[in-house]
This record gives C-alpha cells, sequence and structure tokens, in this order.
C-alpha cells in the first residue's frame, strides 16, 4: 500500500495534539480496516494514503469516545458505591448541592 499516515496529519485533521502509543493504535486498527475493506471491494481509492488517513482519524475520535465513556461510567460506579441505594421500595433520601456549595 502507498505511504504511511503520520501523527502530525492526524492532529492537523483533528484540531488537537495525540499521544504517540493512541496514534500508533489507531494506525494499527486502520490498516487493518482499510485491507479488510479492499478485499471486500477491491477499488484503488481505498488503498490511497487519504483513506488511510481519514480511518486513522476516525479511530483516533472512536477511541477518545470509548474512554470518556468508560471513565464516565467508573465514575458513576464509584459515585454509586460511596452511597449504596437502599431496597426499592424504601425511601430514598435527595440532596441537592447547589453550586454556591461548592
Amino acid at each position: 500500500m502507498g505511504r504511511t499516515v503520520k501523527k502530525e496529519e492526524v492532529e492537523e485533521l483533528l484540531g488537537y495534539r495525540i499521544t504517540k502509543s493512541r496514534f500508533q493504535e489507531a494506525l494499527k486498527l486502520a490498516k487493518n480496516k482499510q485491507e479488510y475493506i479492499y478485499r471486500q471491494e477491491k477499488r484503488p481509492v481505498i488503498l490511497q494514503q487519504w483513506y488511510l488517513l481519514k480511518l486513522t482519524e476516525e479511530y483516533i475520535r472512536s477511541l477518545a469516545f470509548s474512554e470518556k465513556t468508560a471513565d464516565l461510567c467508573r465514575m458513576l460506579r464509584n459515585m454509586e458505591k460511596e452511597h449504596p441505594t437502599k431496597s426499592q421500595g424504601a425511601h430514598h433520601d435527595i440532596h441537592i448541592v447547589t453550586s454556591s456549595a461548592l
């Protein structure tokens, strides 16, 4: 396949910097996807460098979204551990925290 994608090119598309490890992971996934799509469709355009660049950008965004989602789930799980709910039928105390209390 043609010329490979550079980290700086992906960062330019994204508008922000990424870690080398995140770039390498996304590029590996993008190359696998590019090869898979080409095996299915056999269109030469799929092998072009810009196509791999866009796939890499797509994976960077996907990995970032997955990481943020996992972080949010972890945070919510930790909140539930700190404040376990009582039985479903029991009365629940509601605590409202105003911004002035923060």
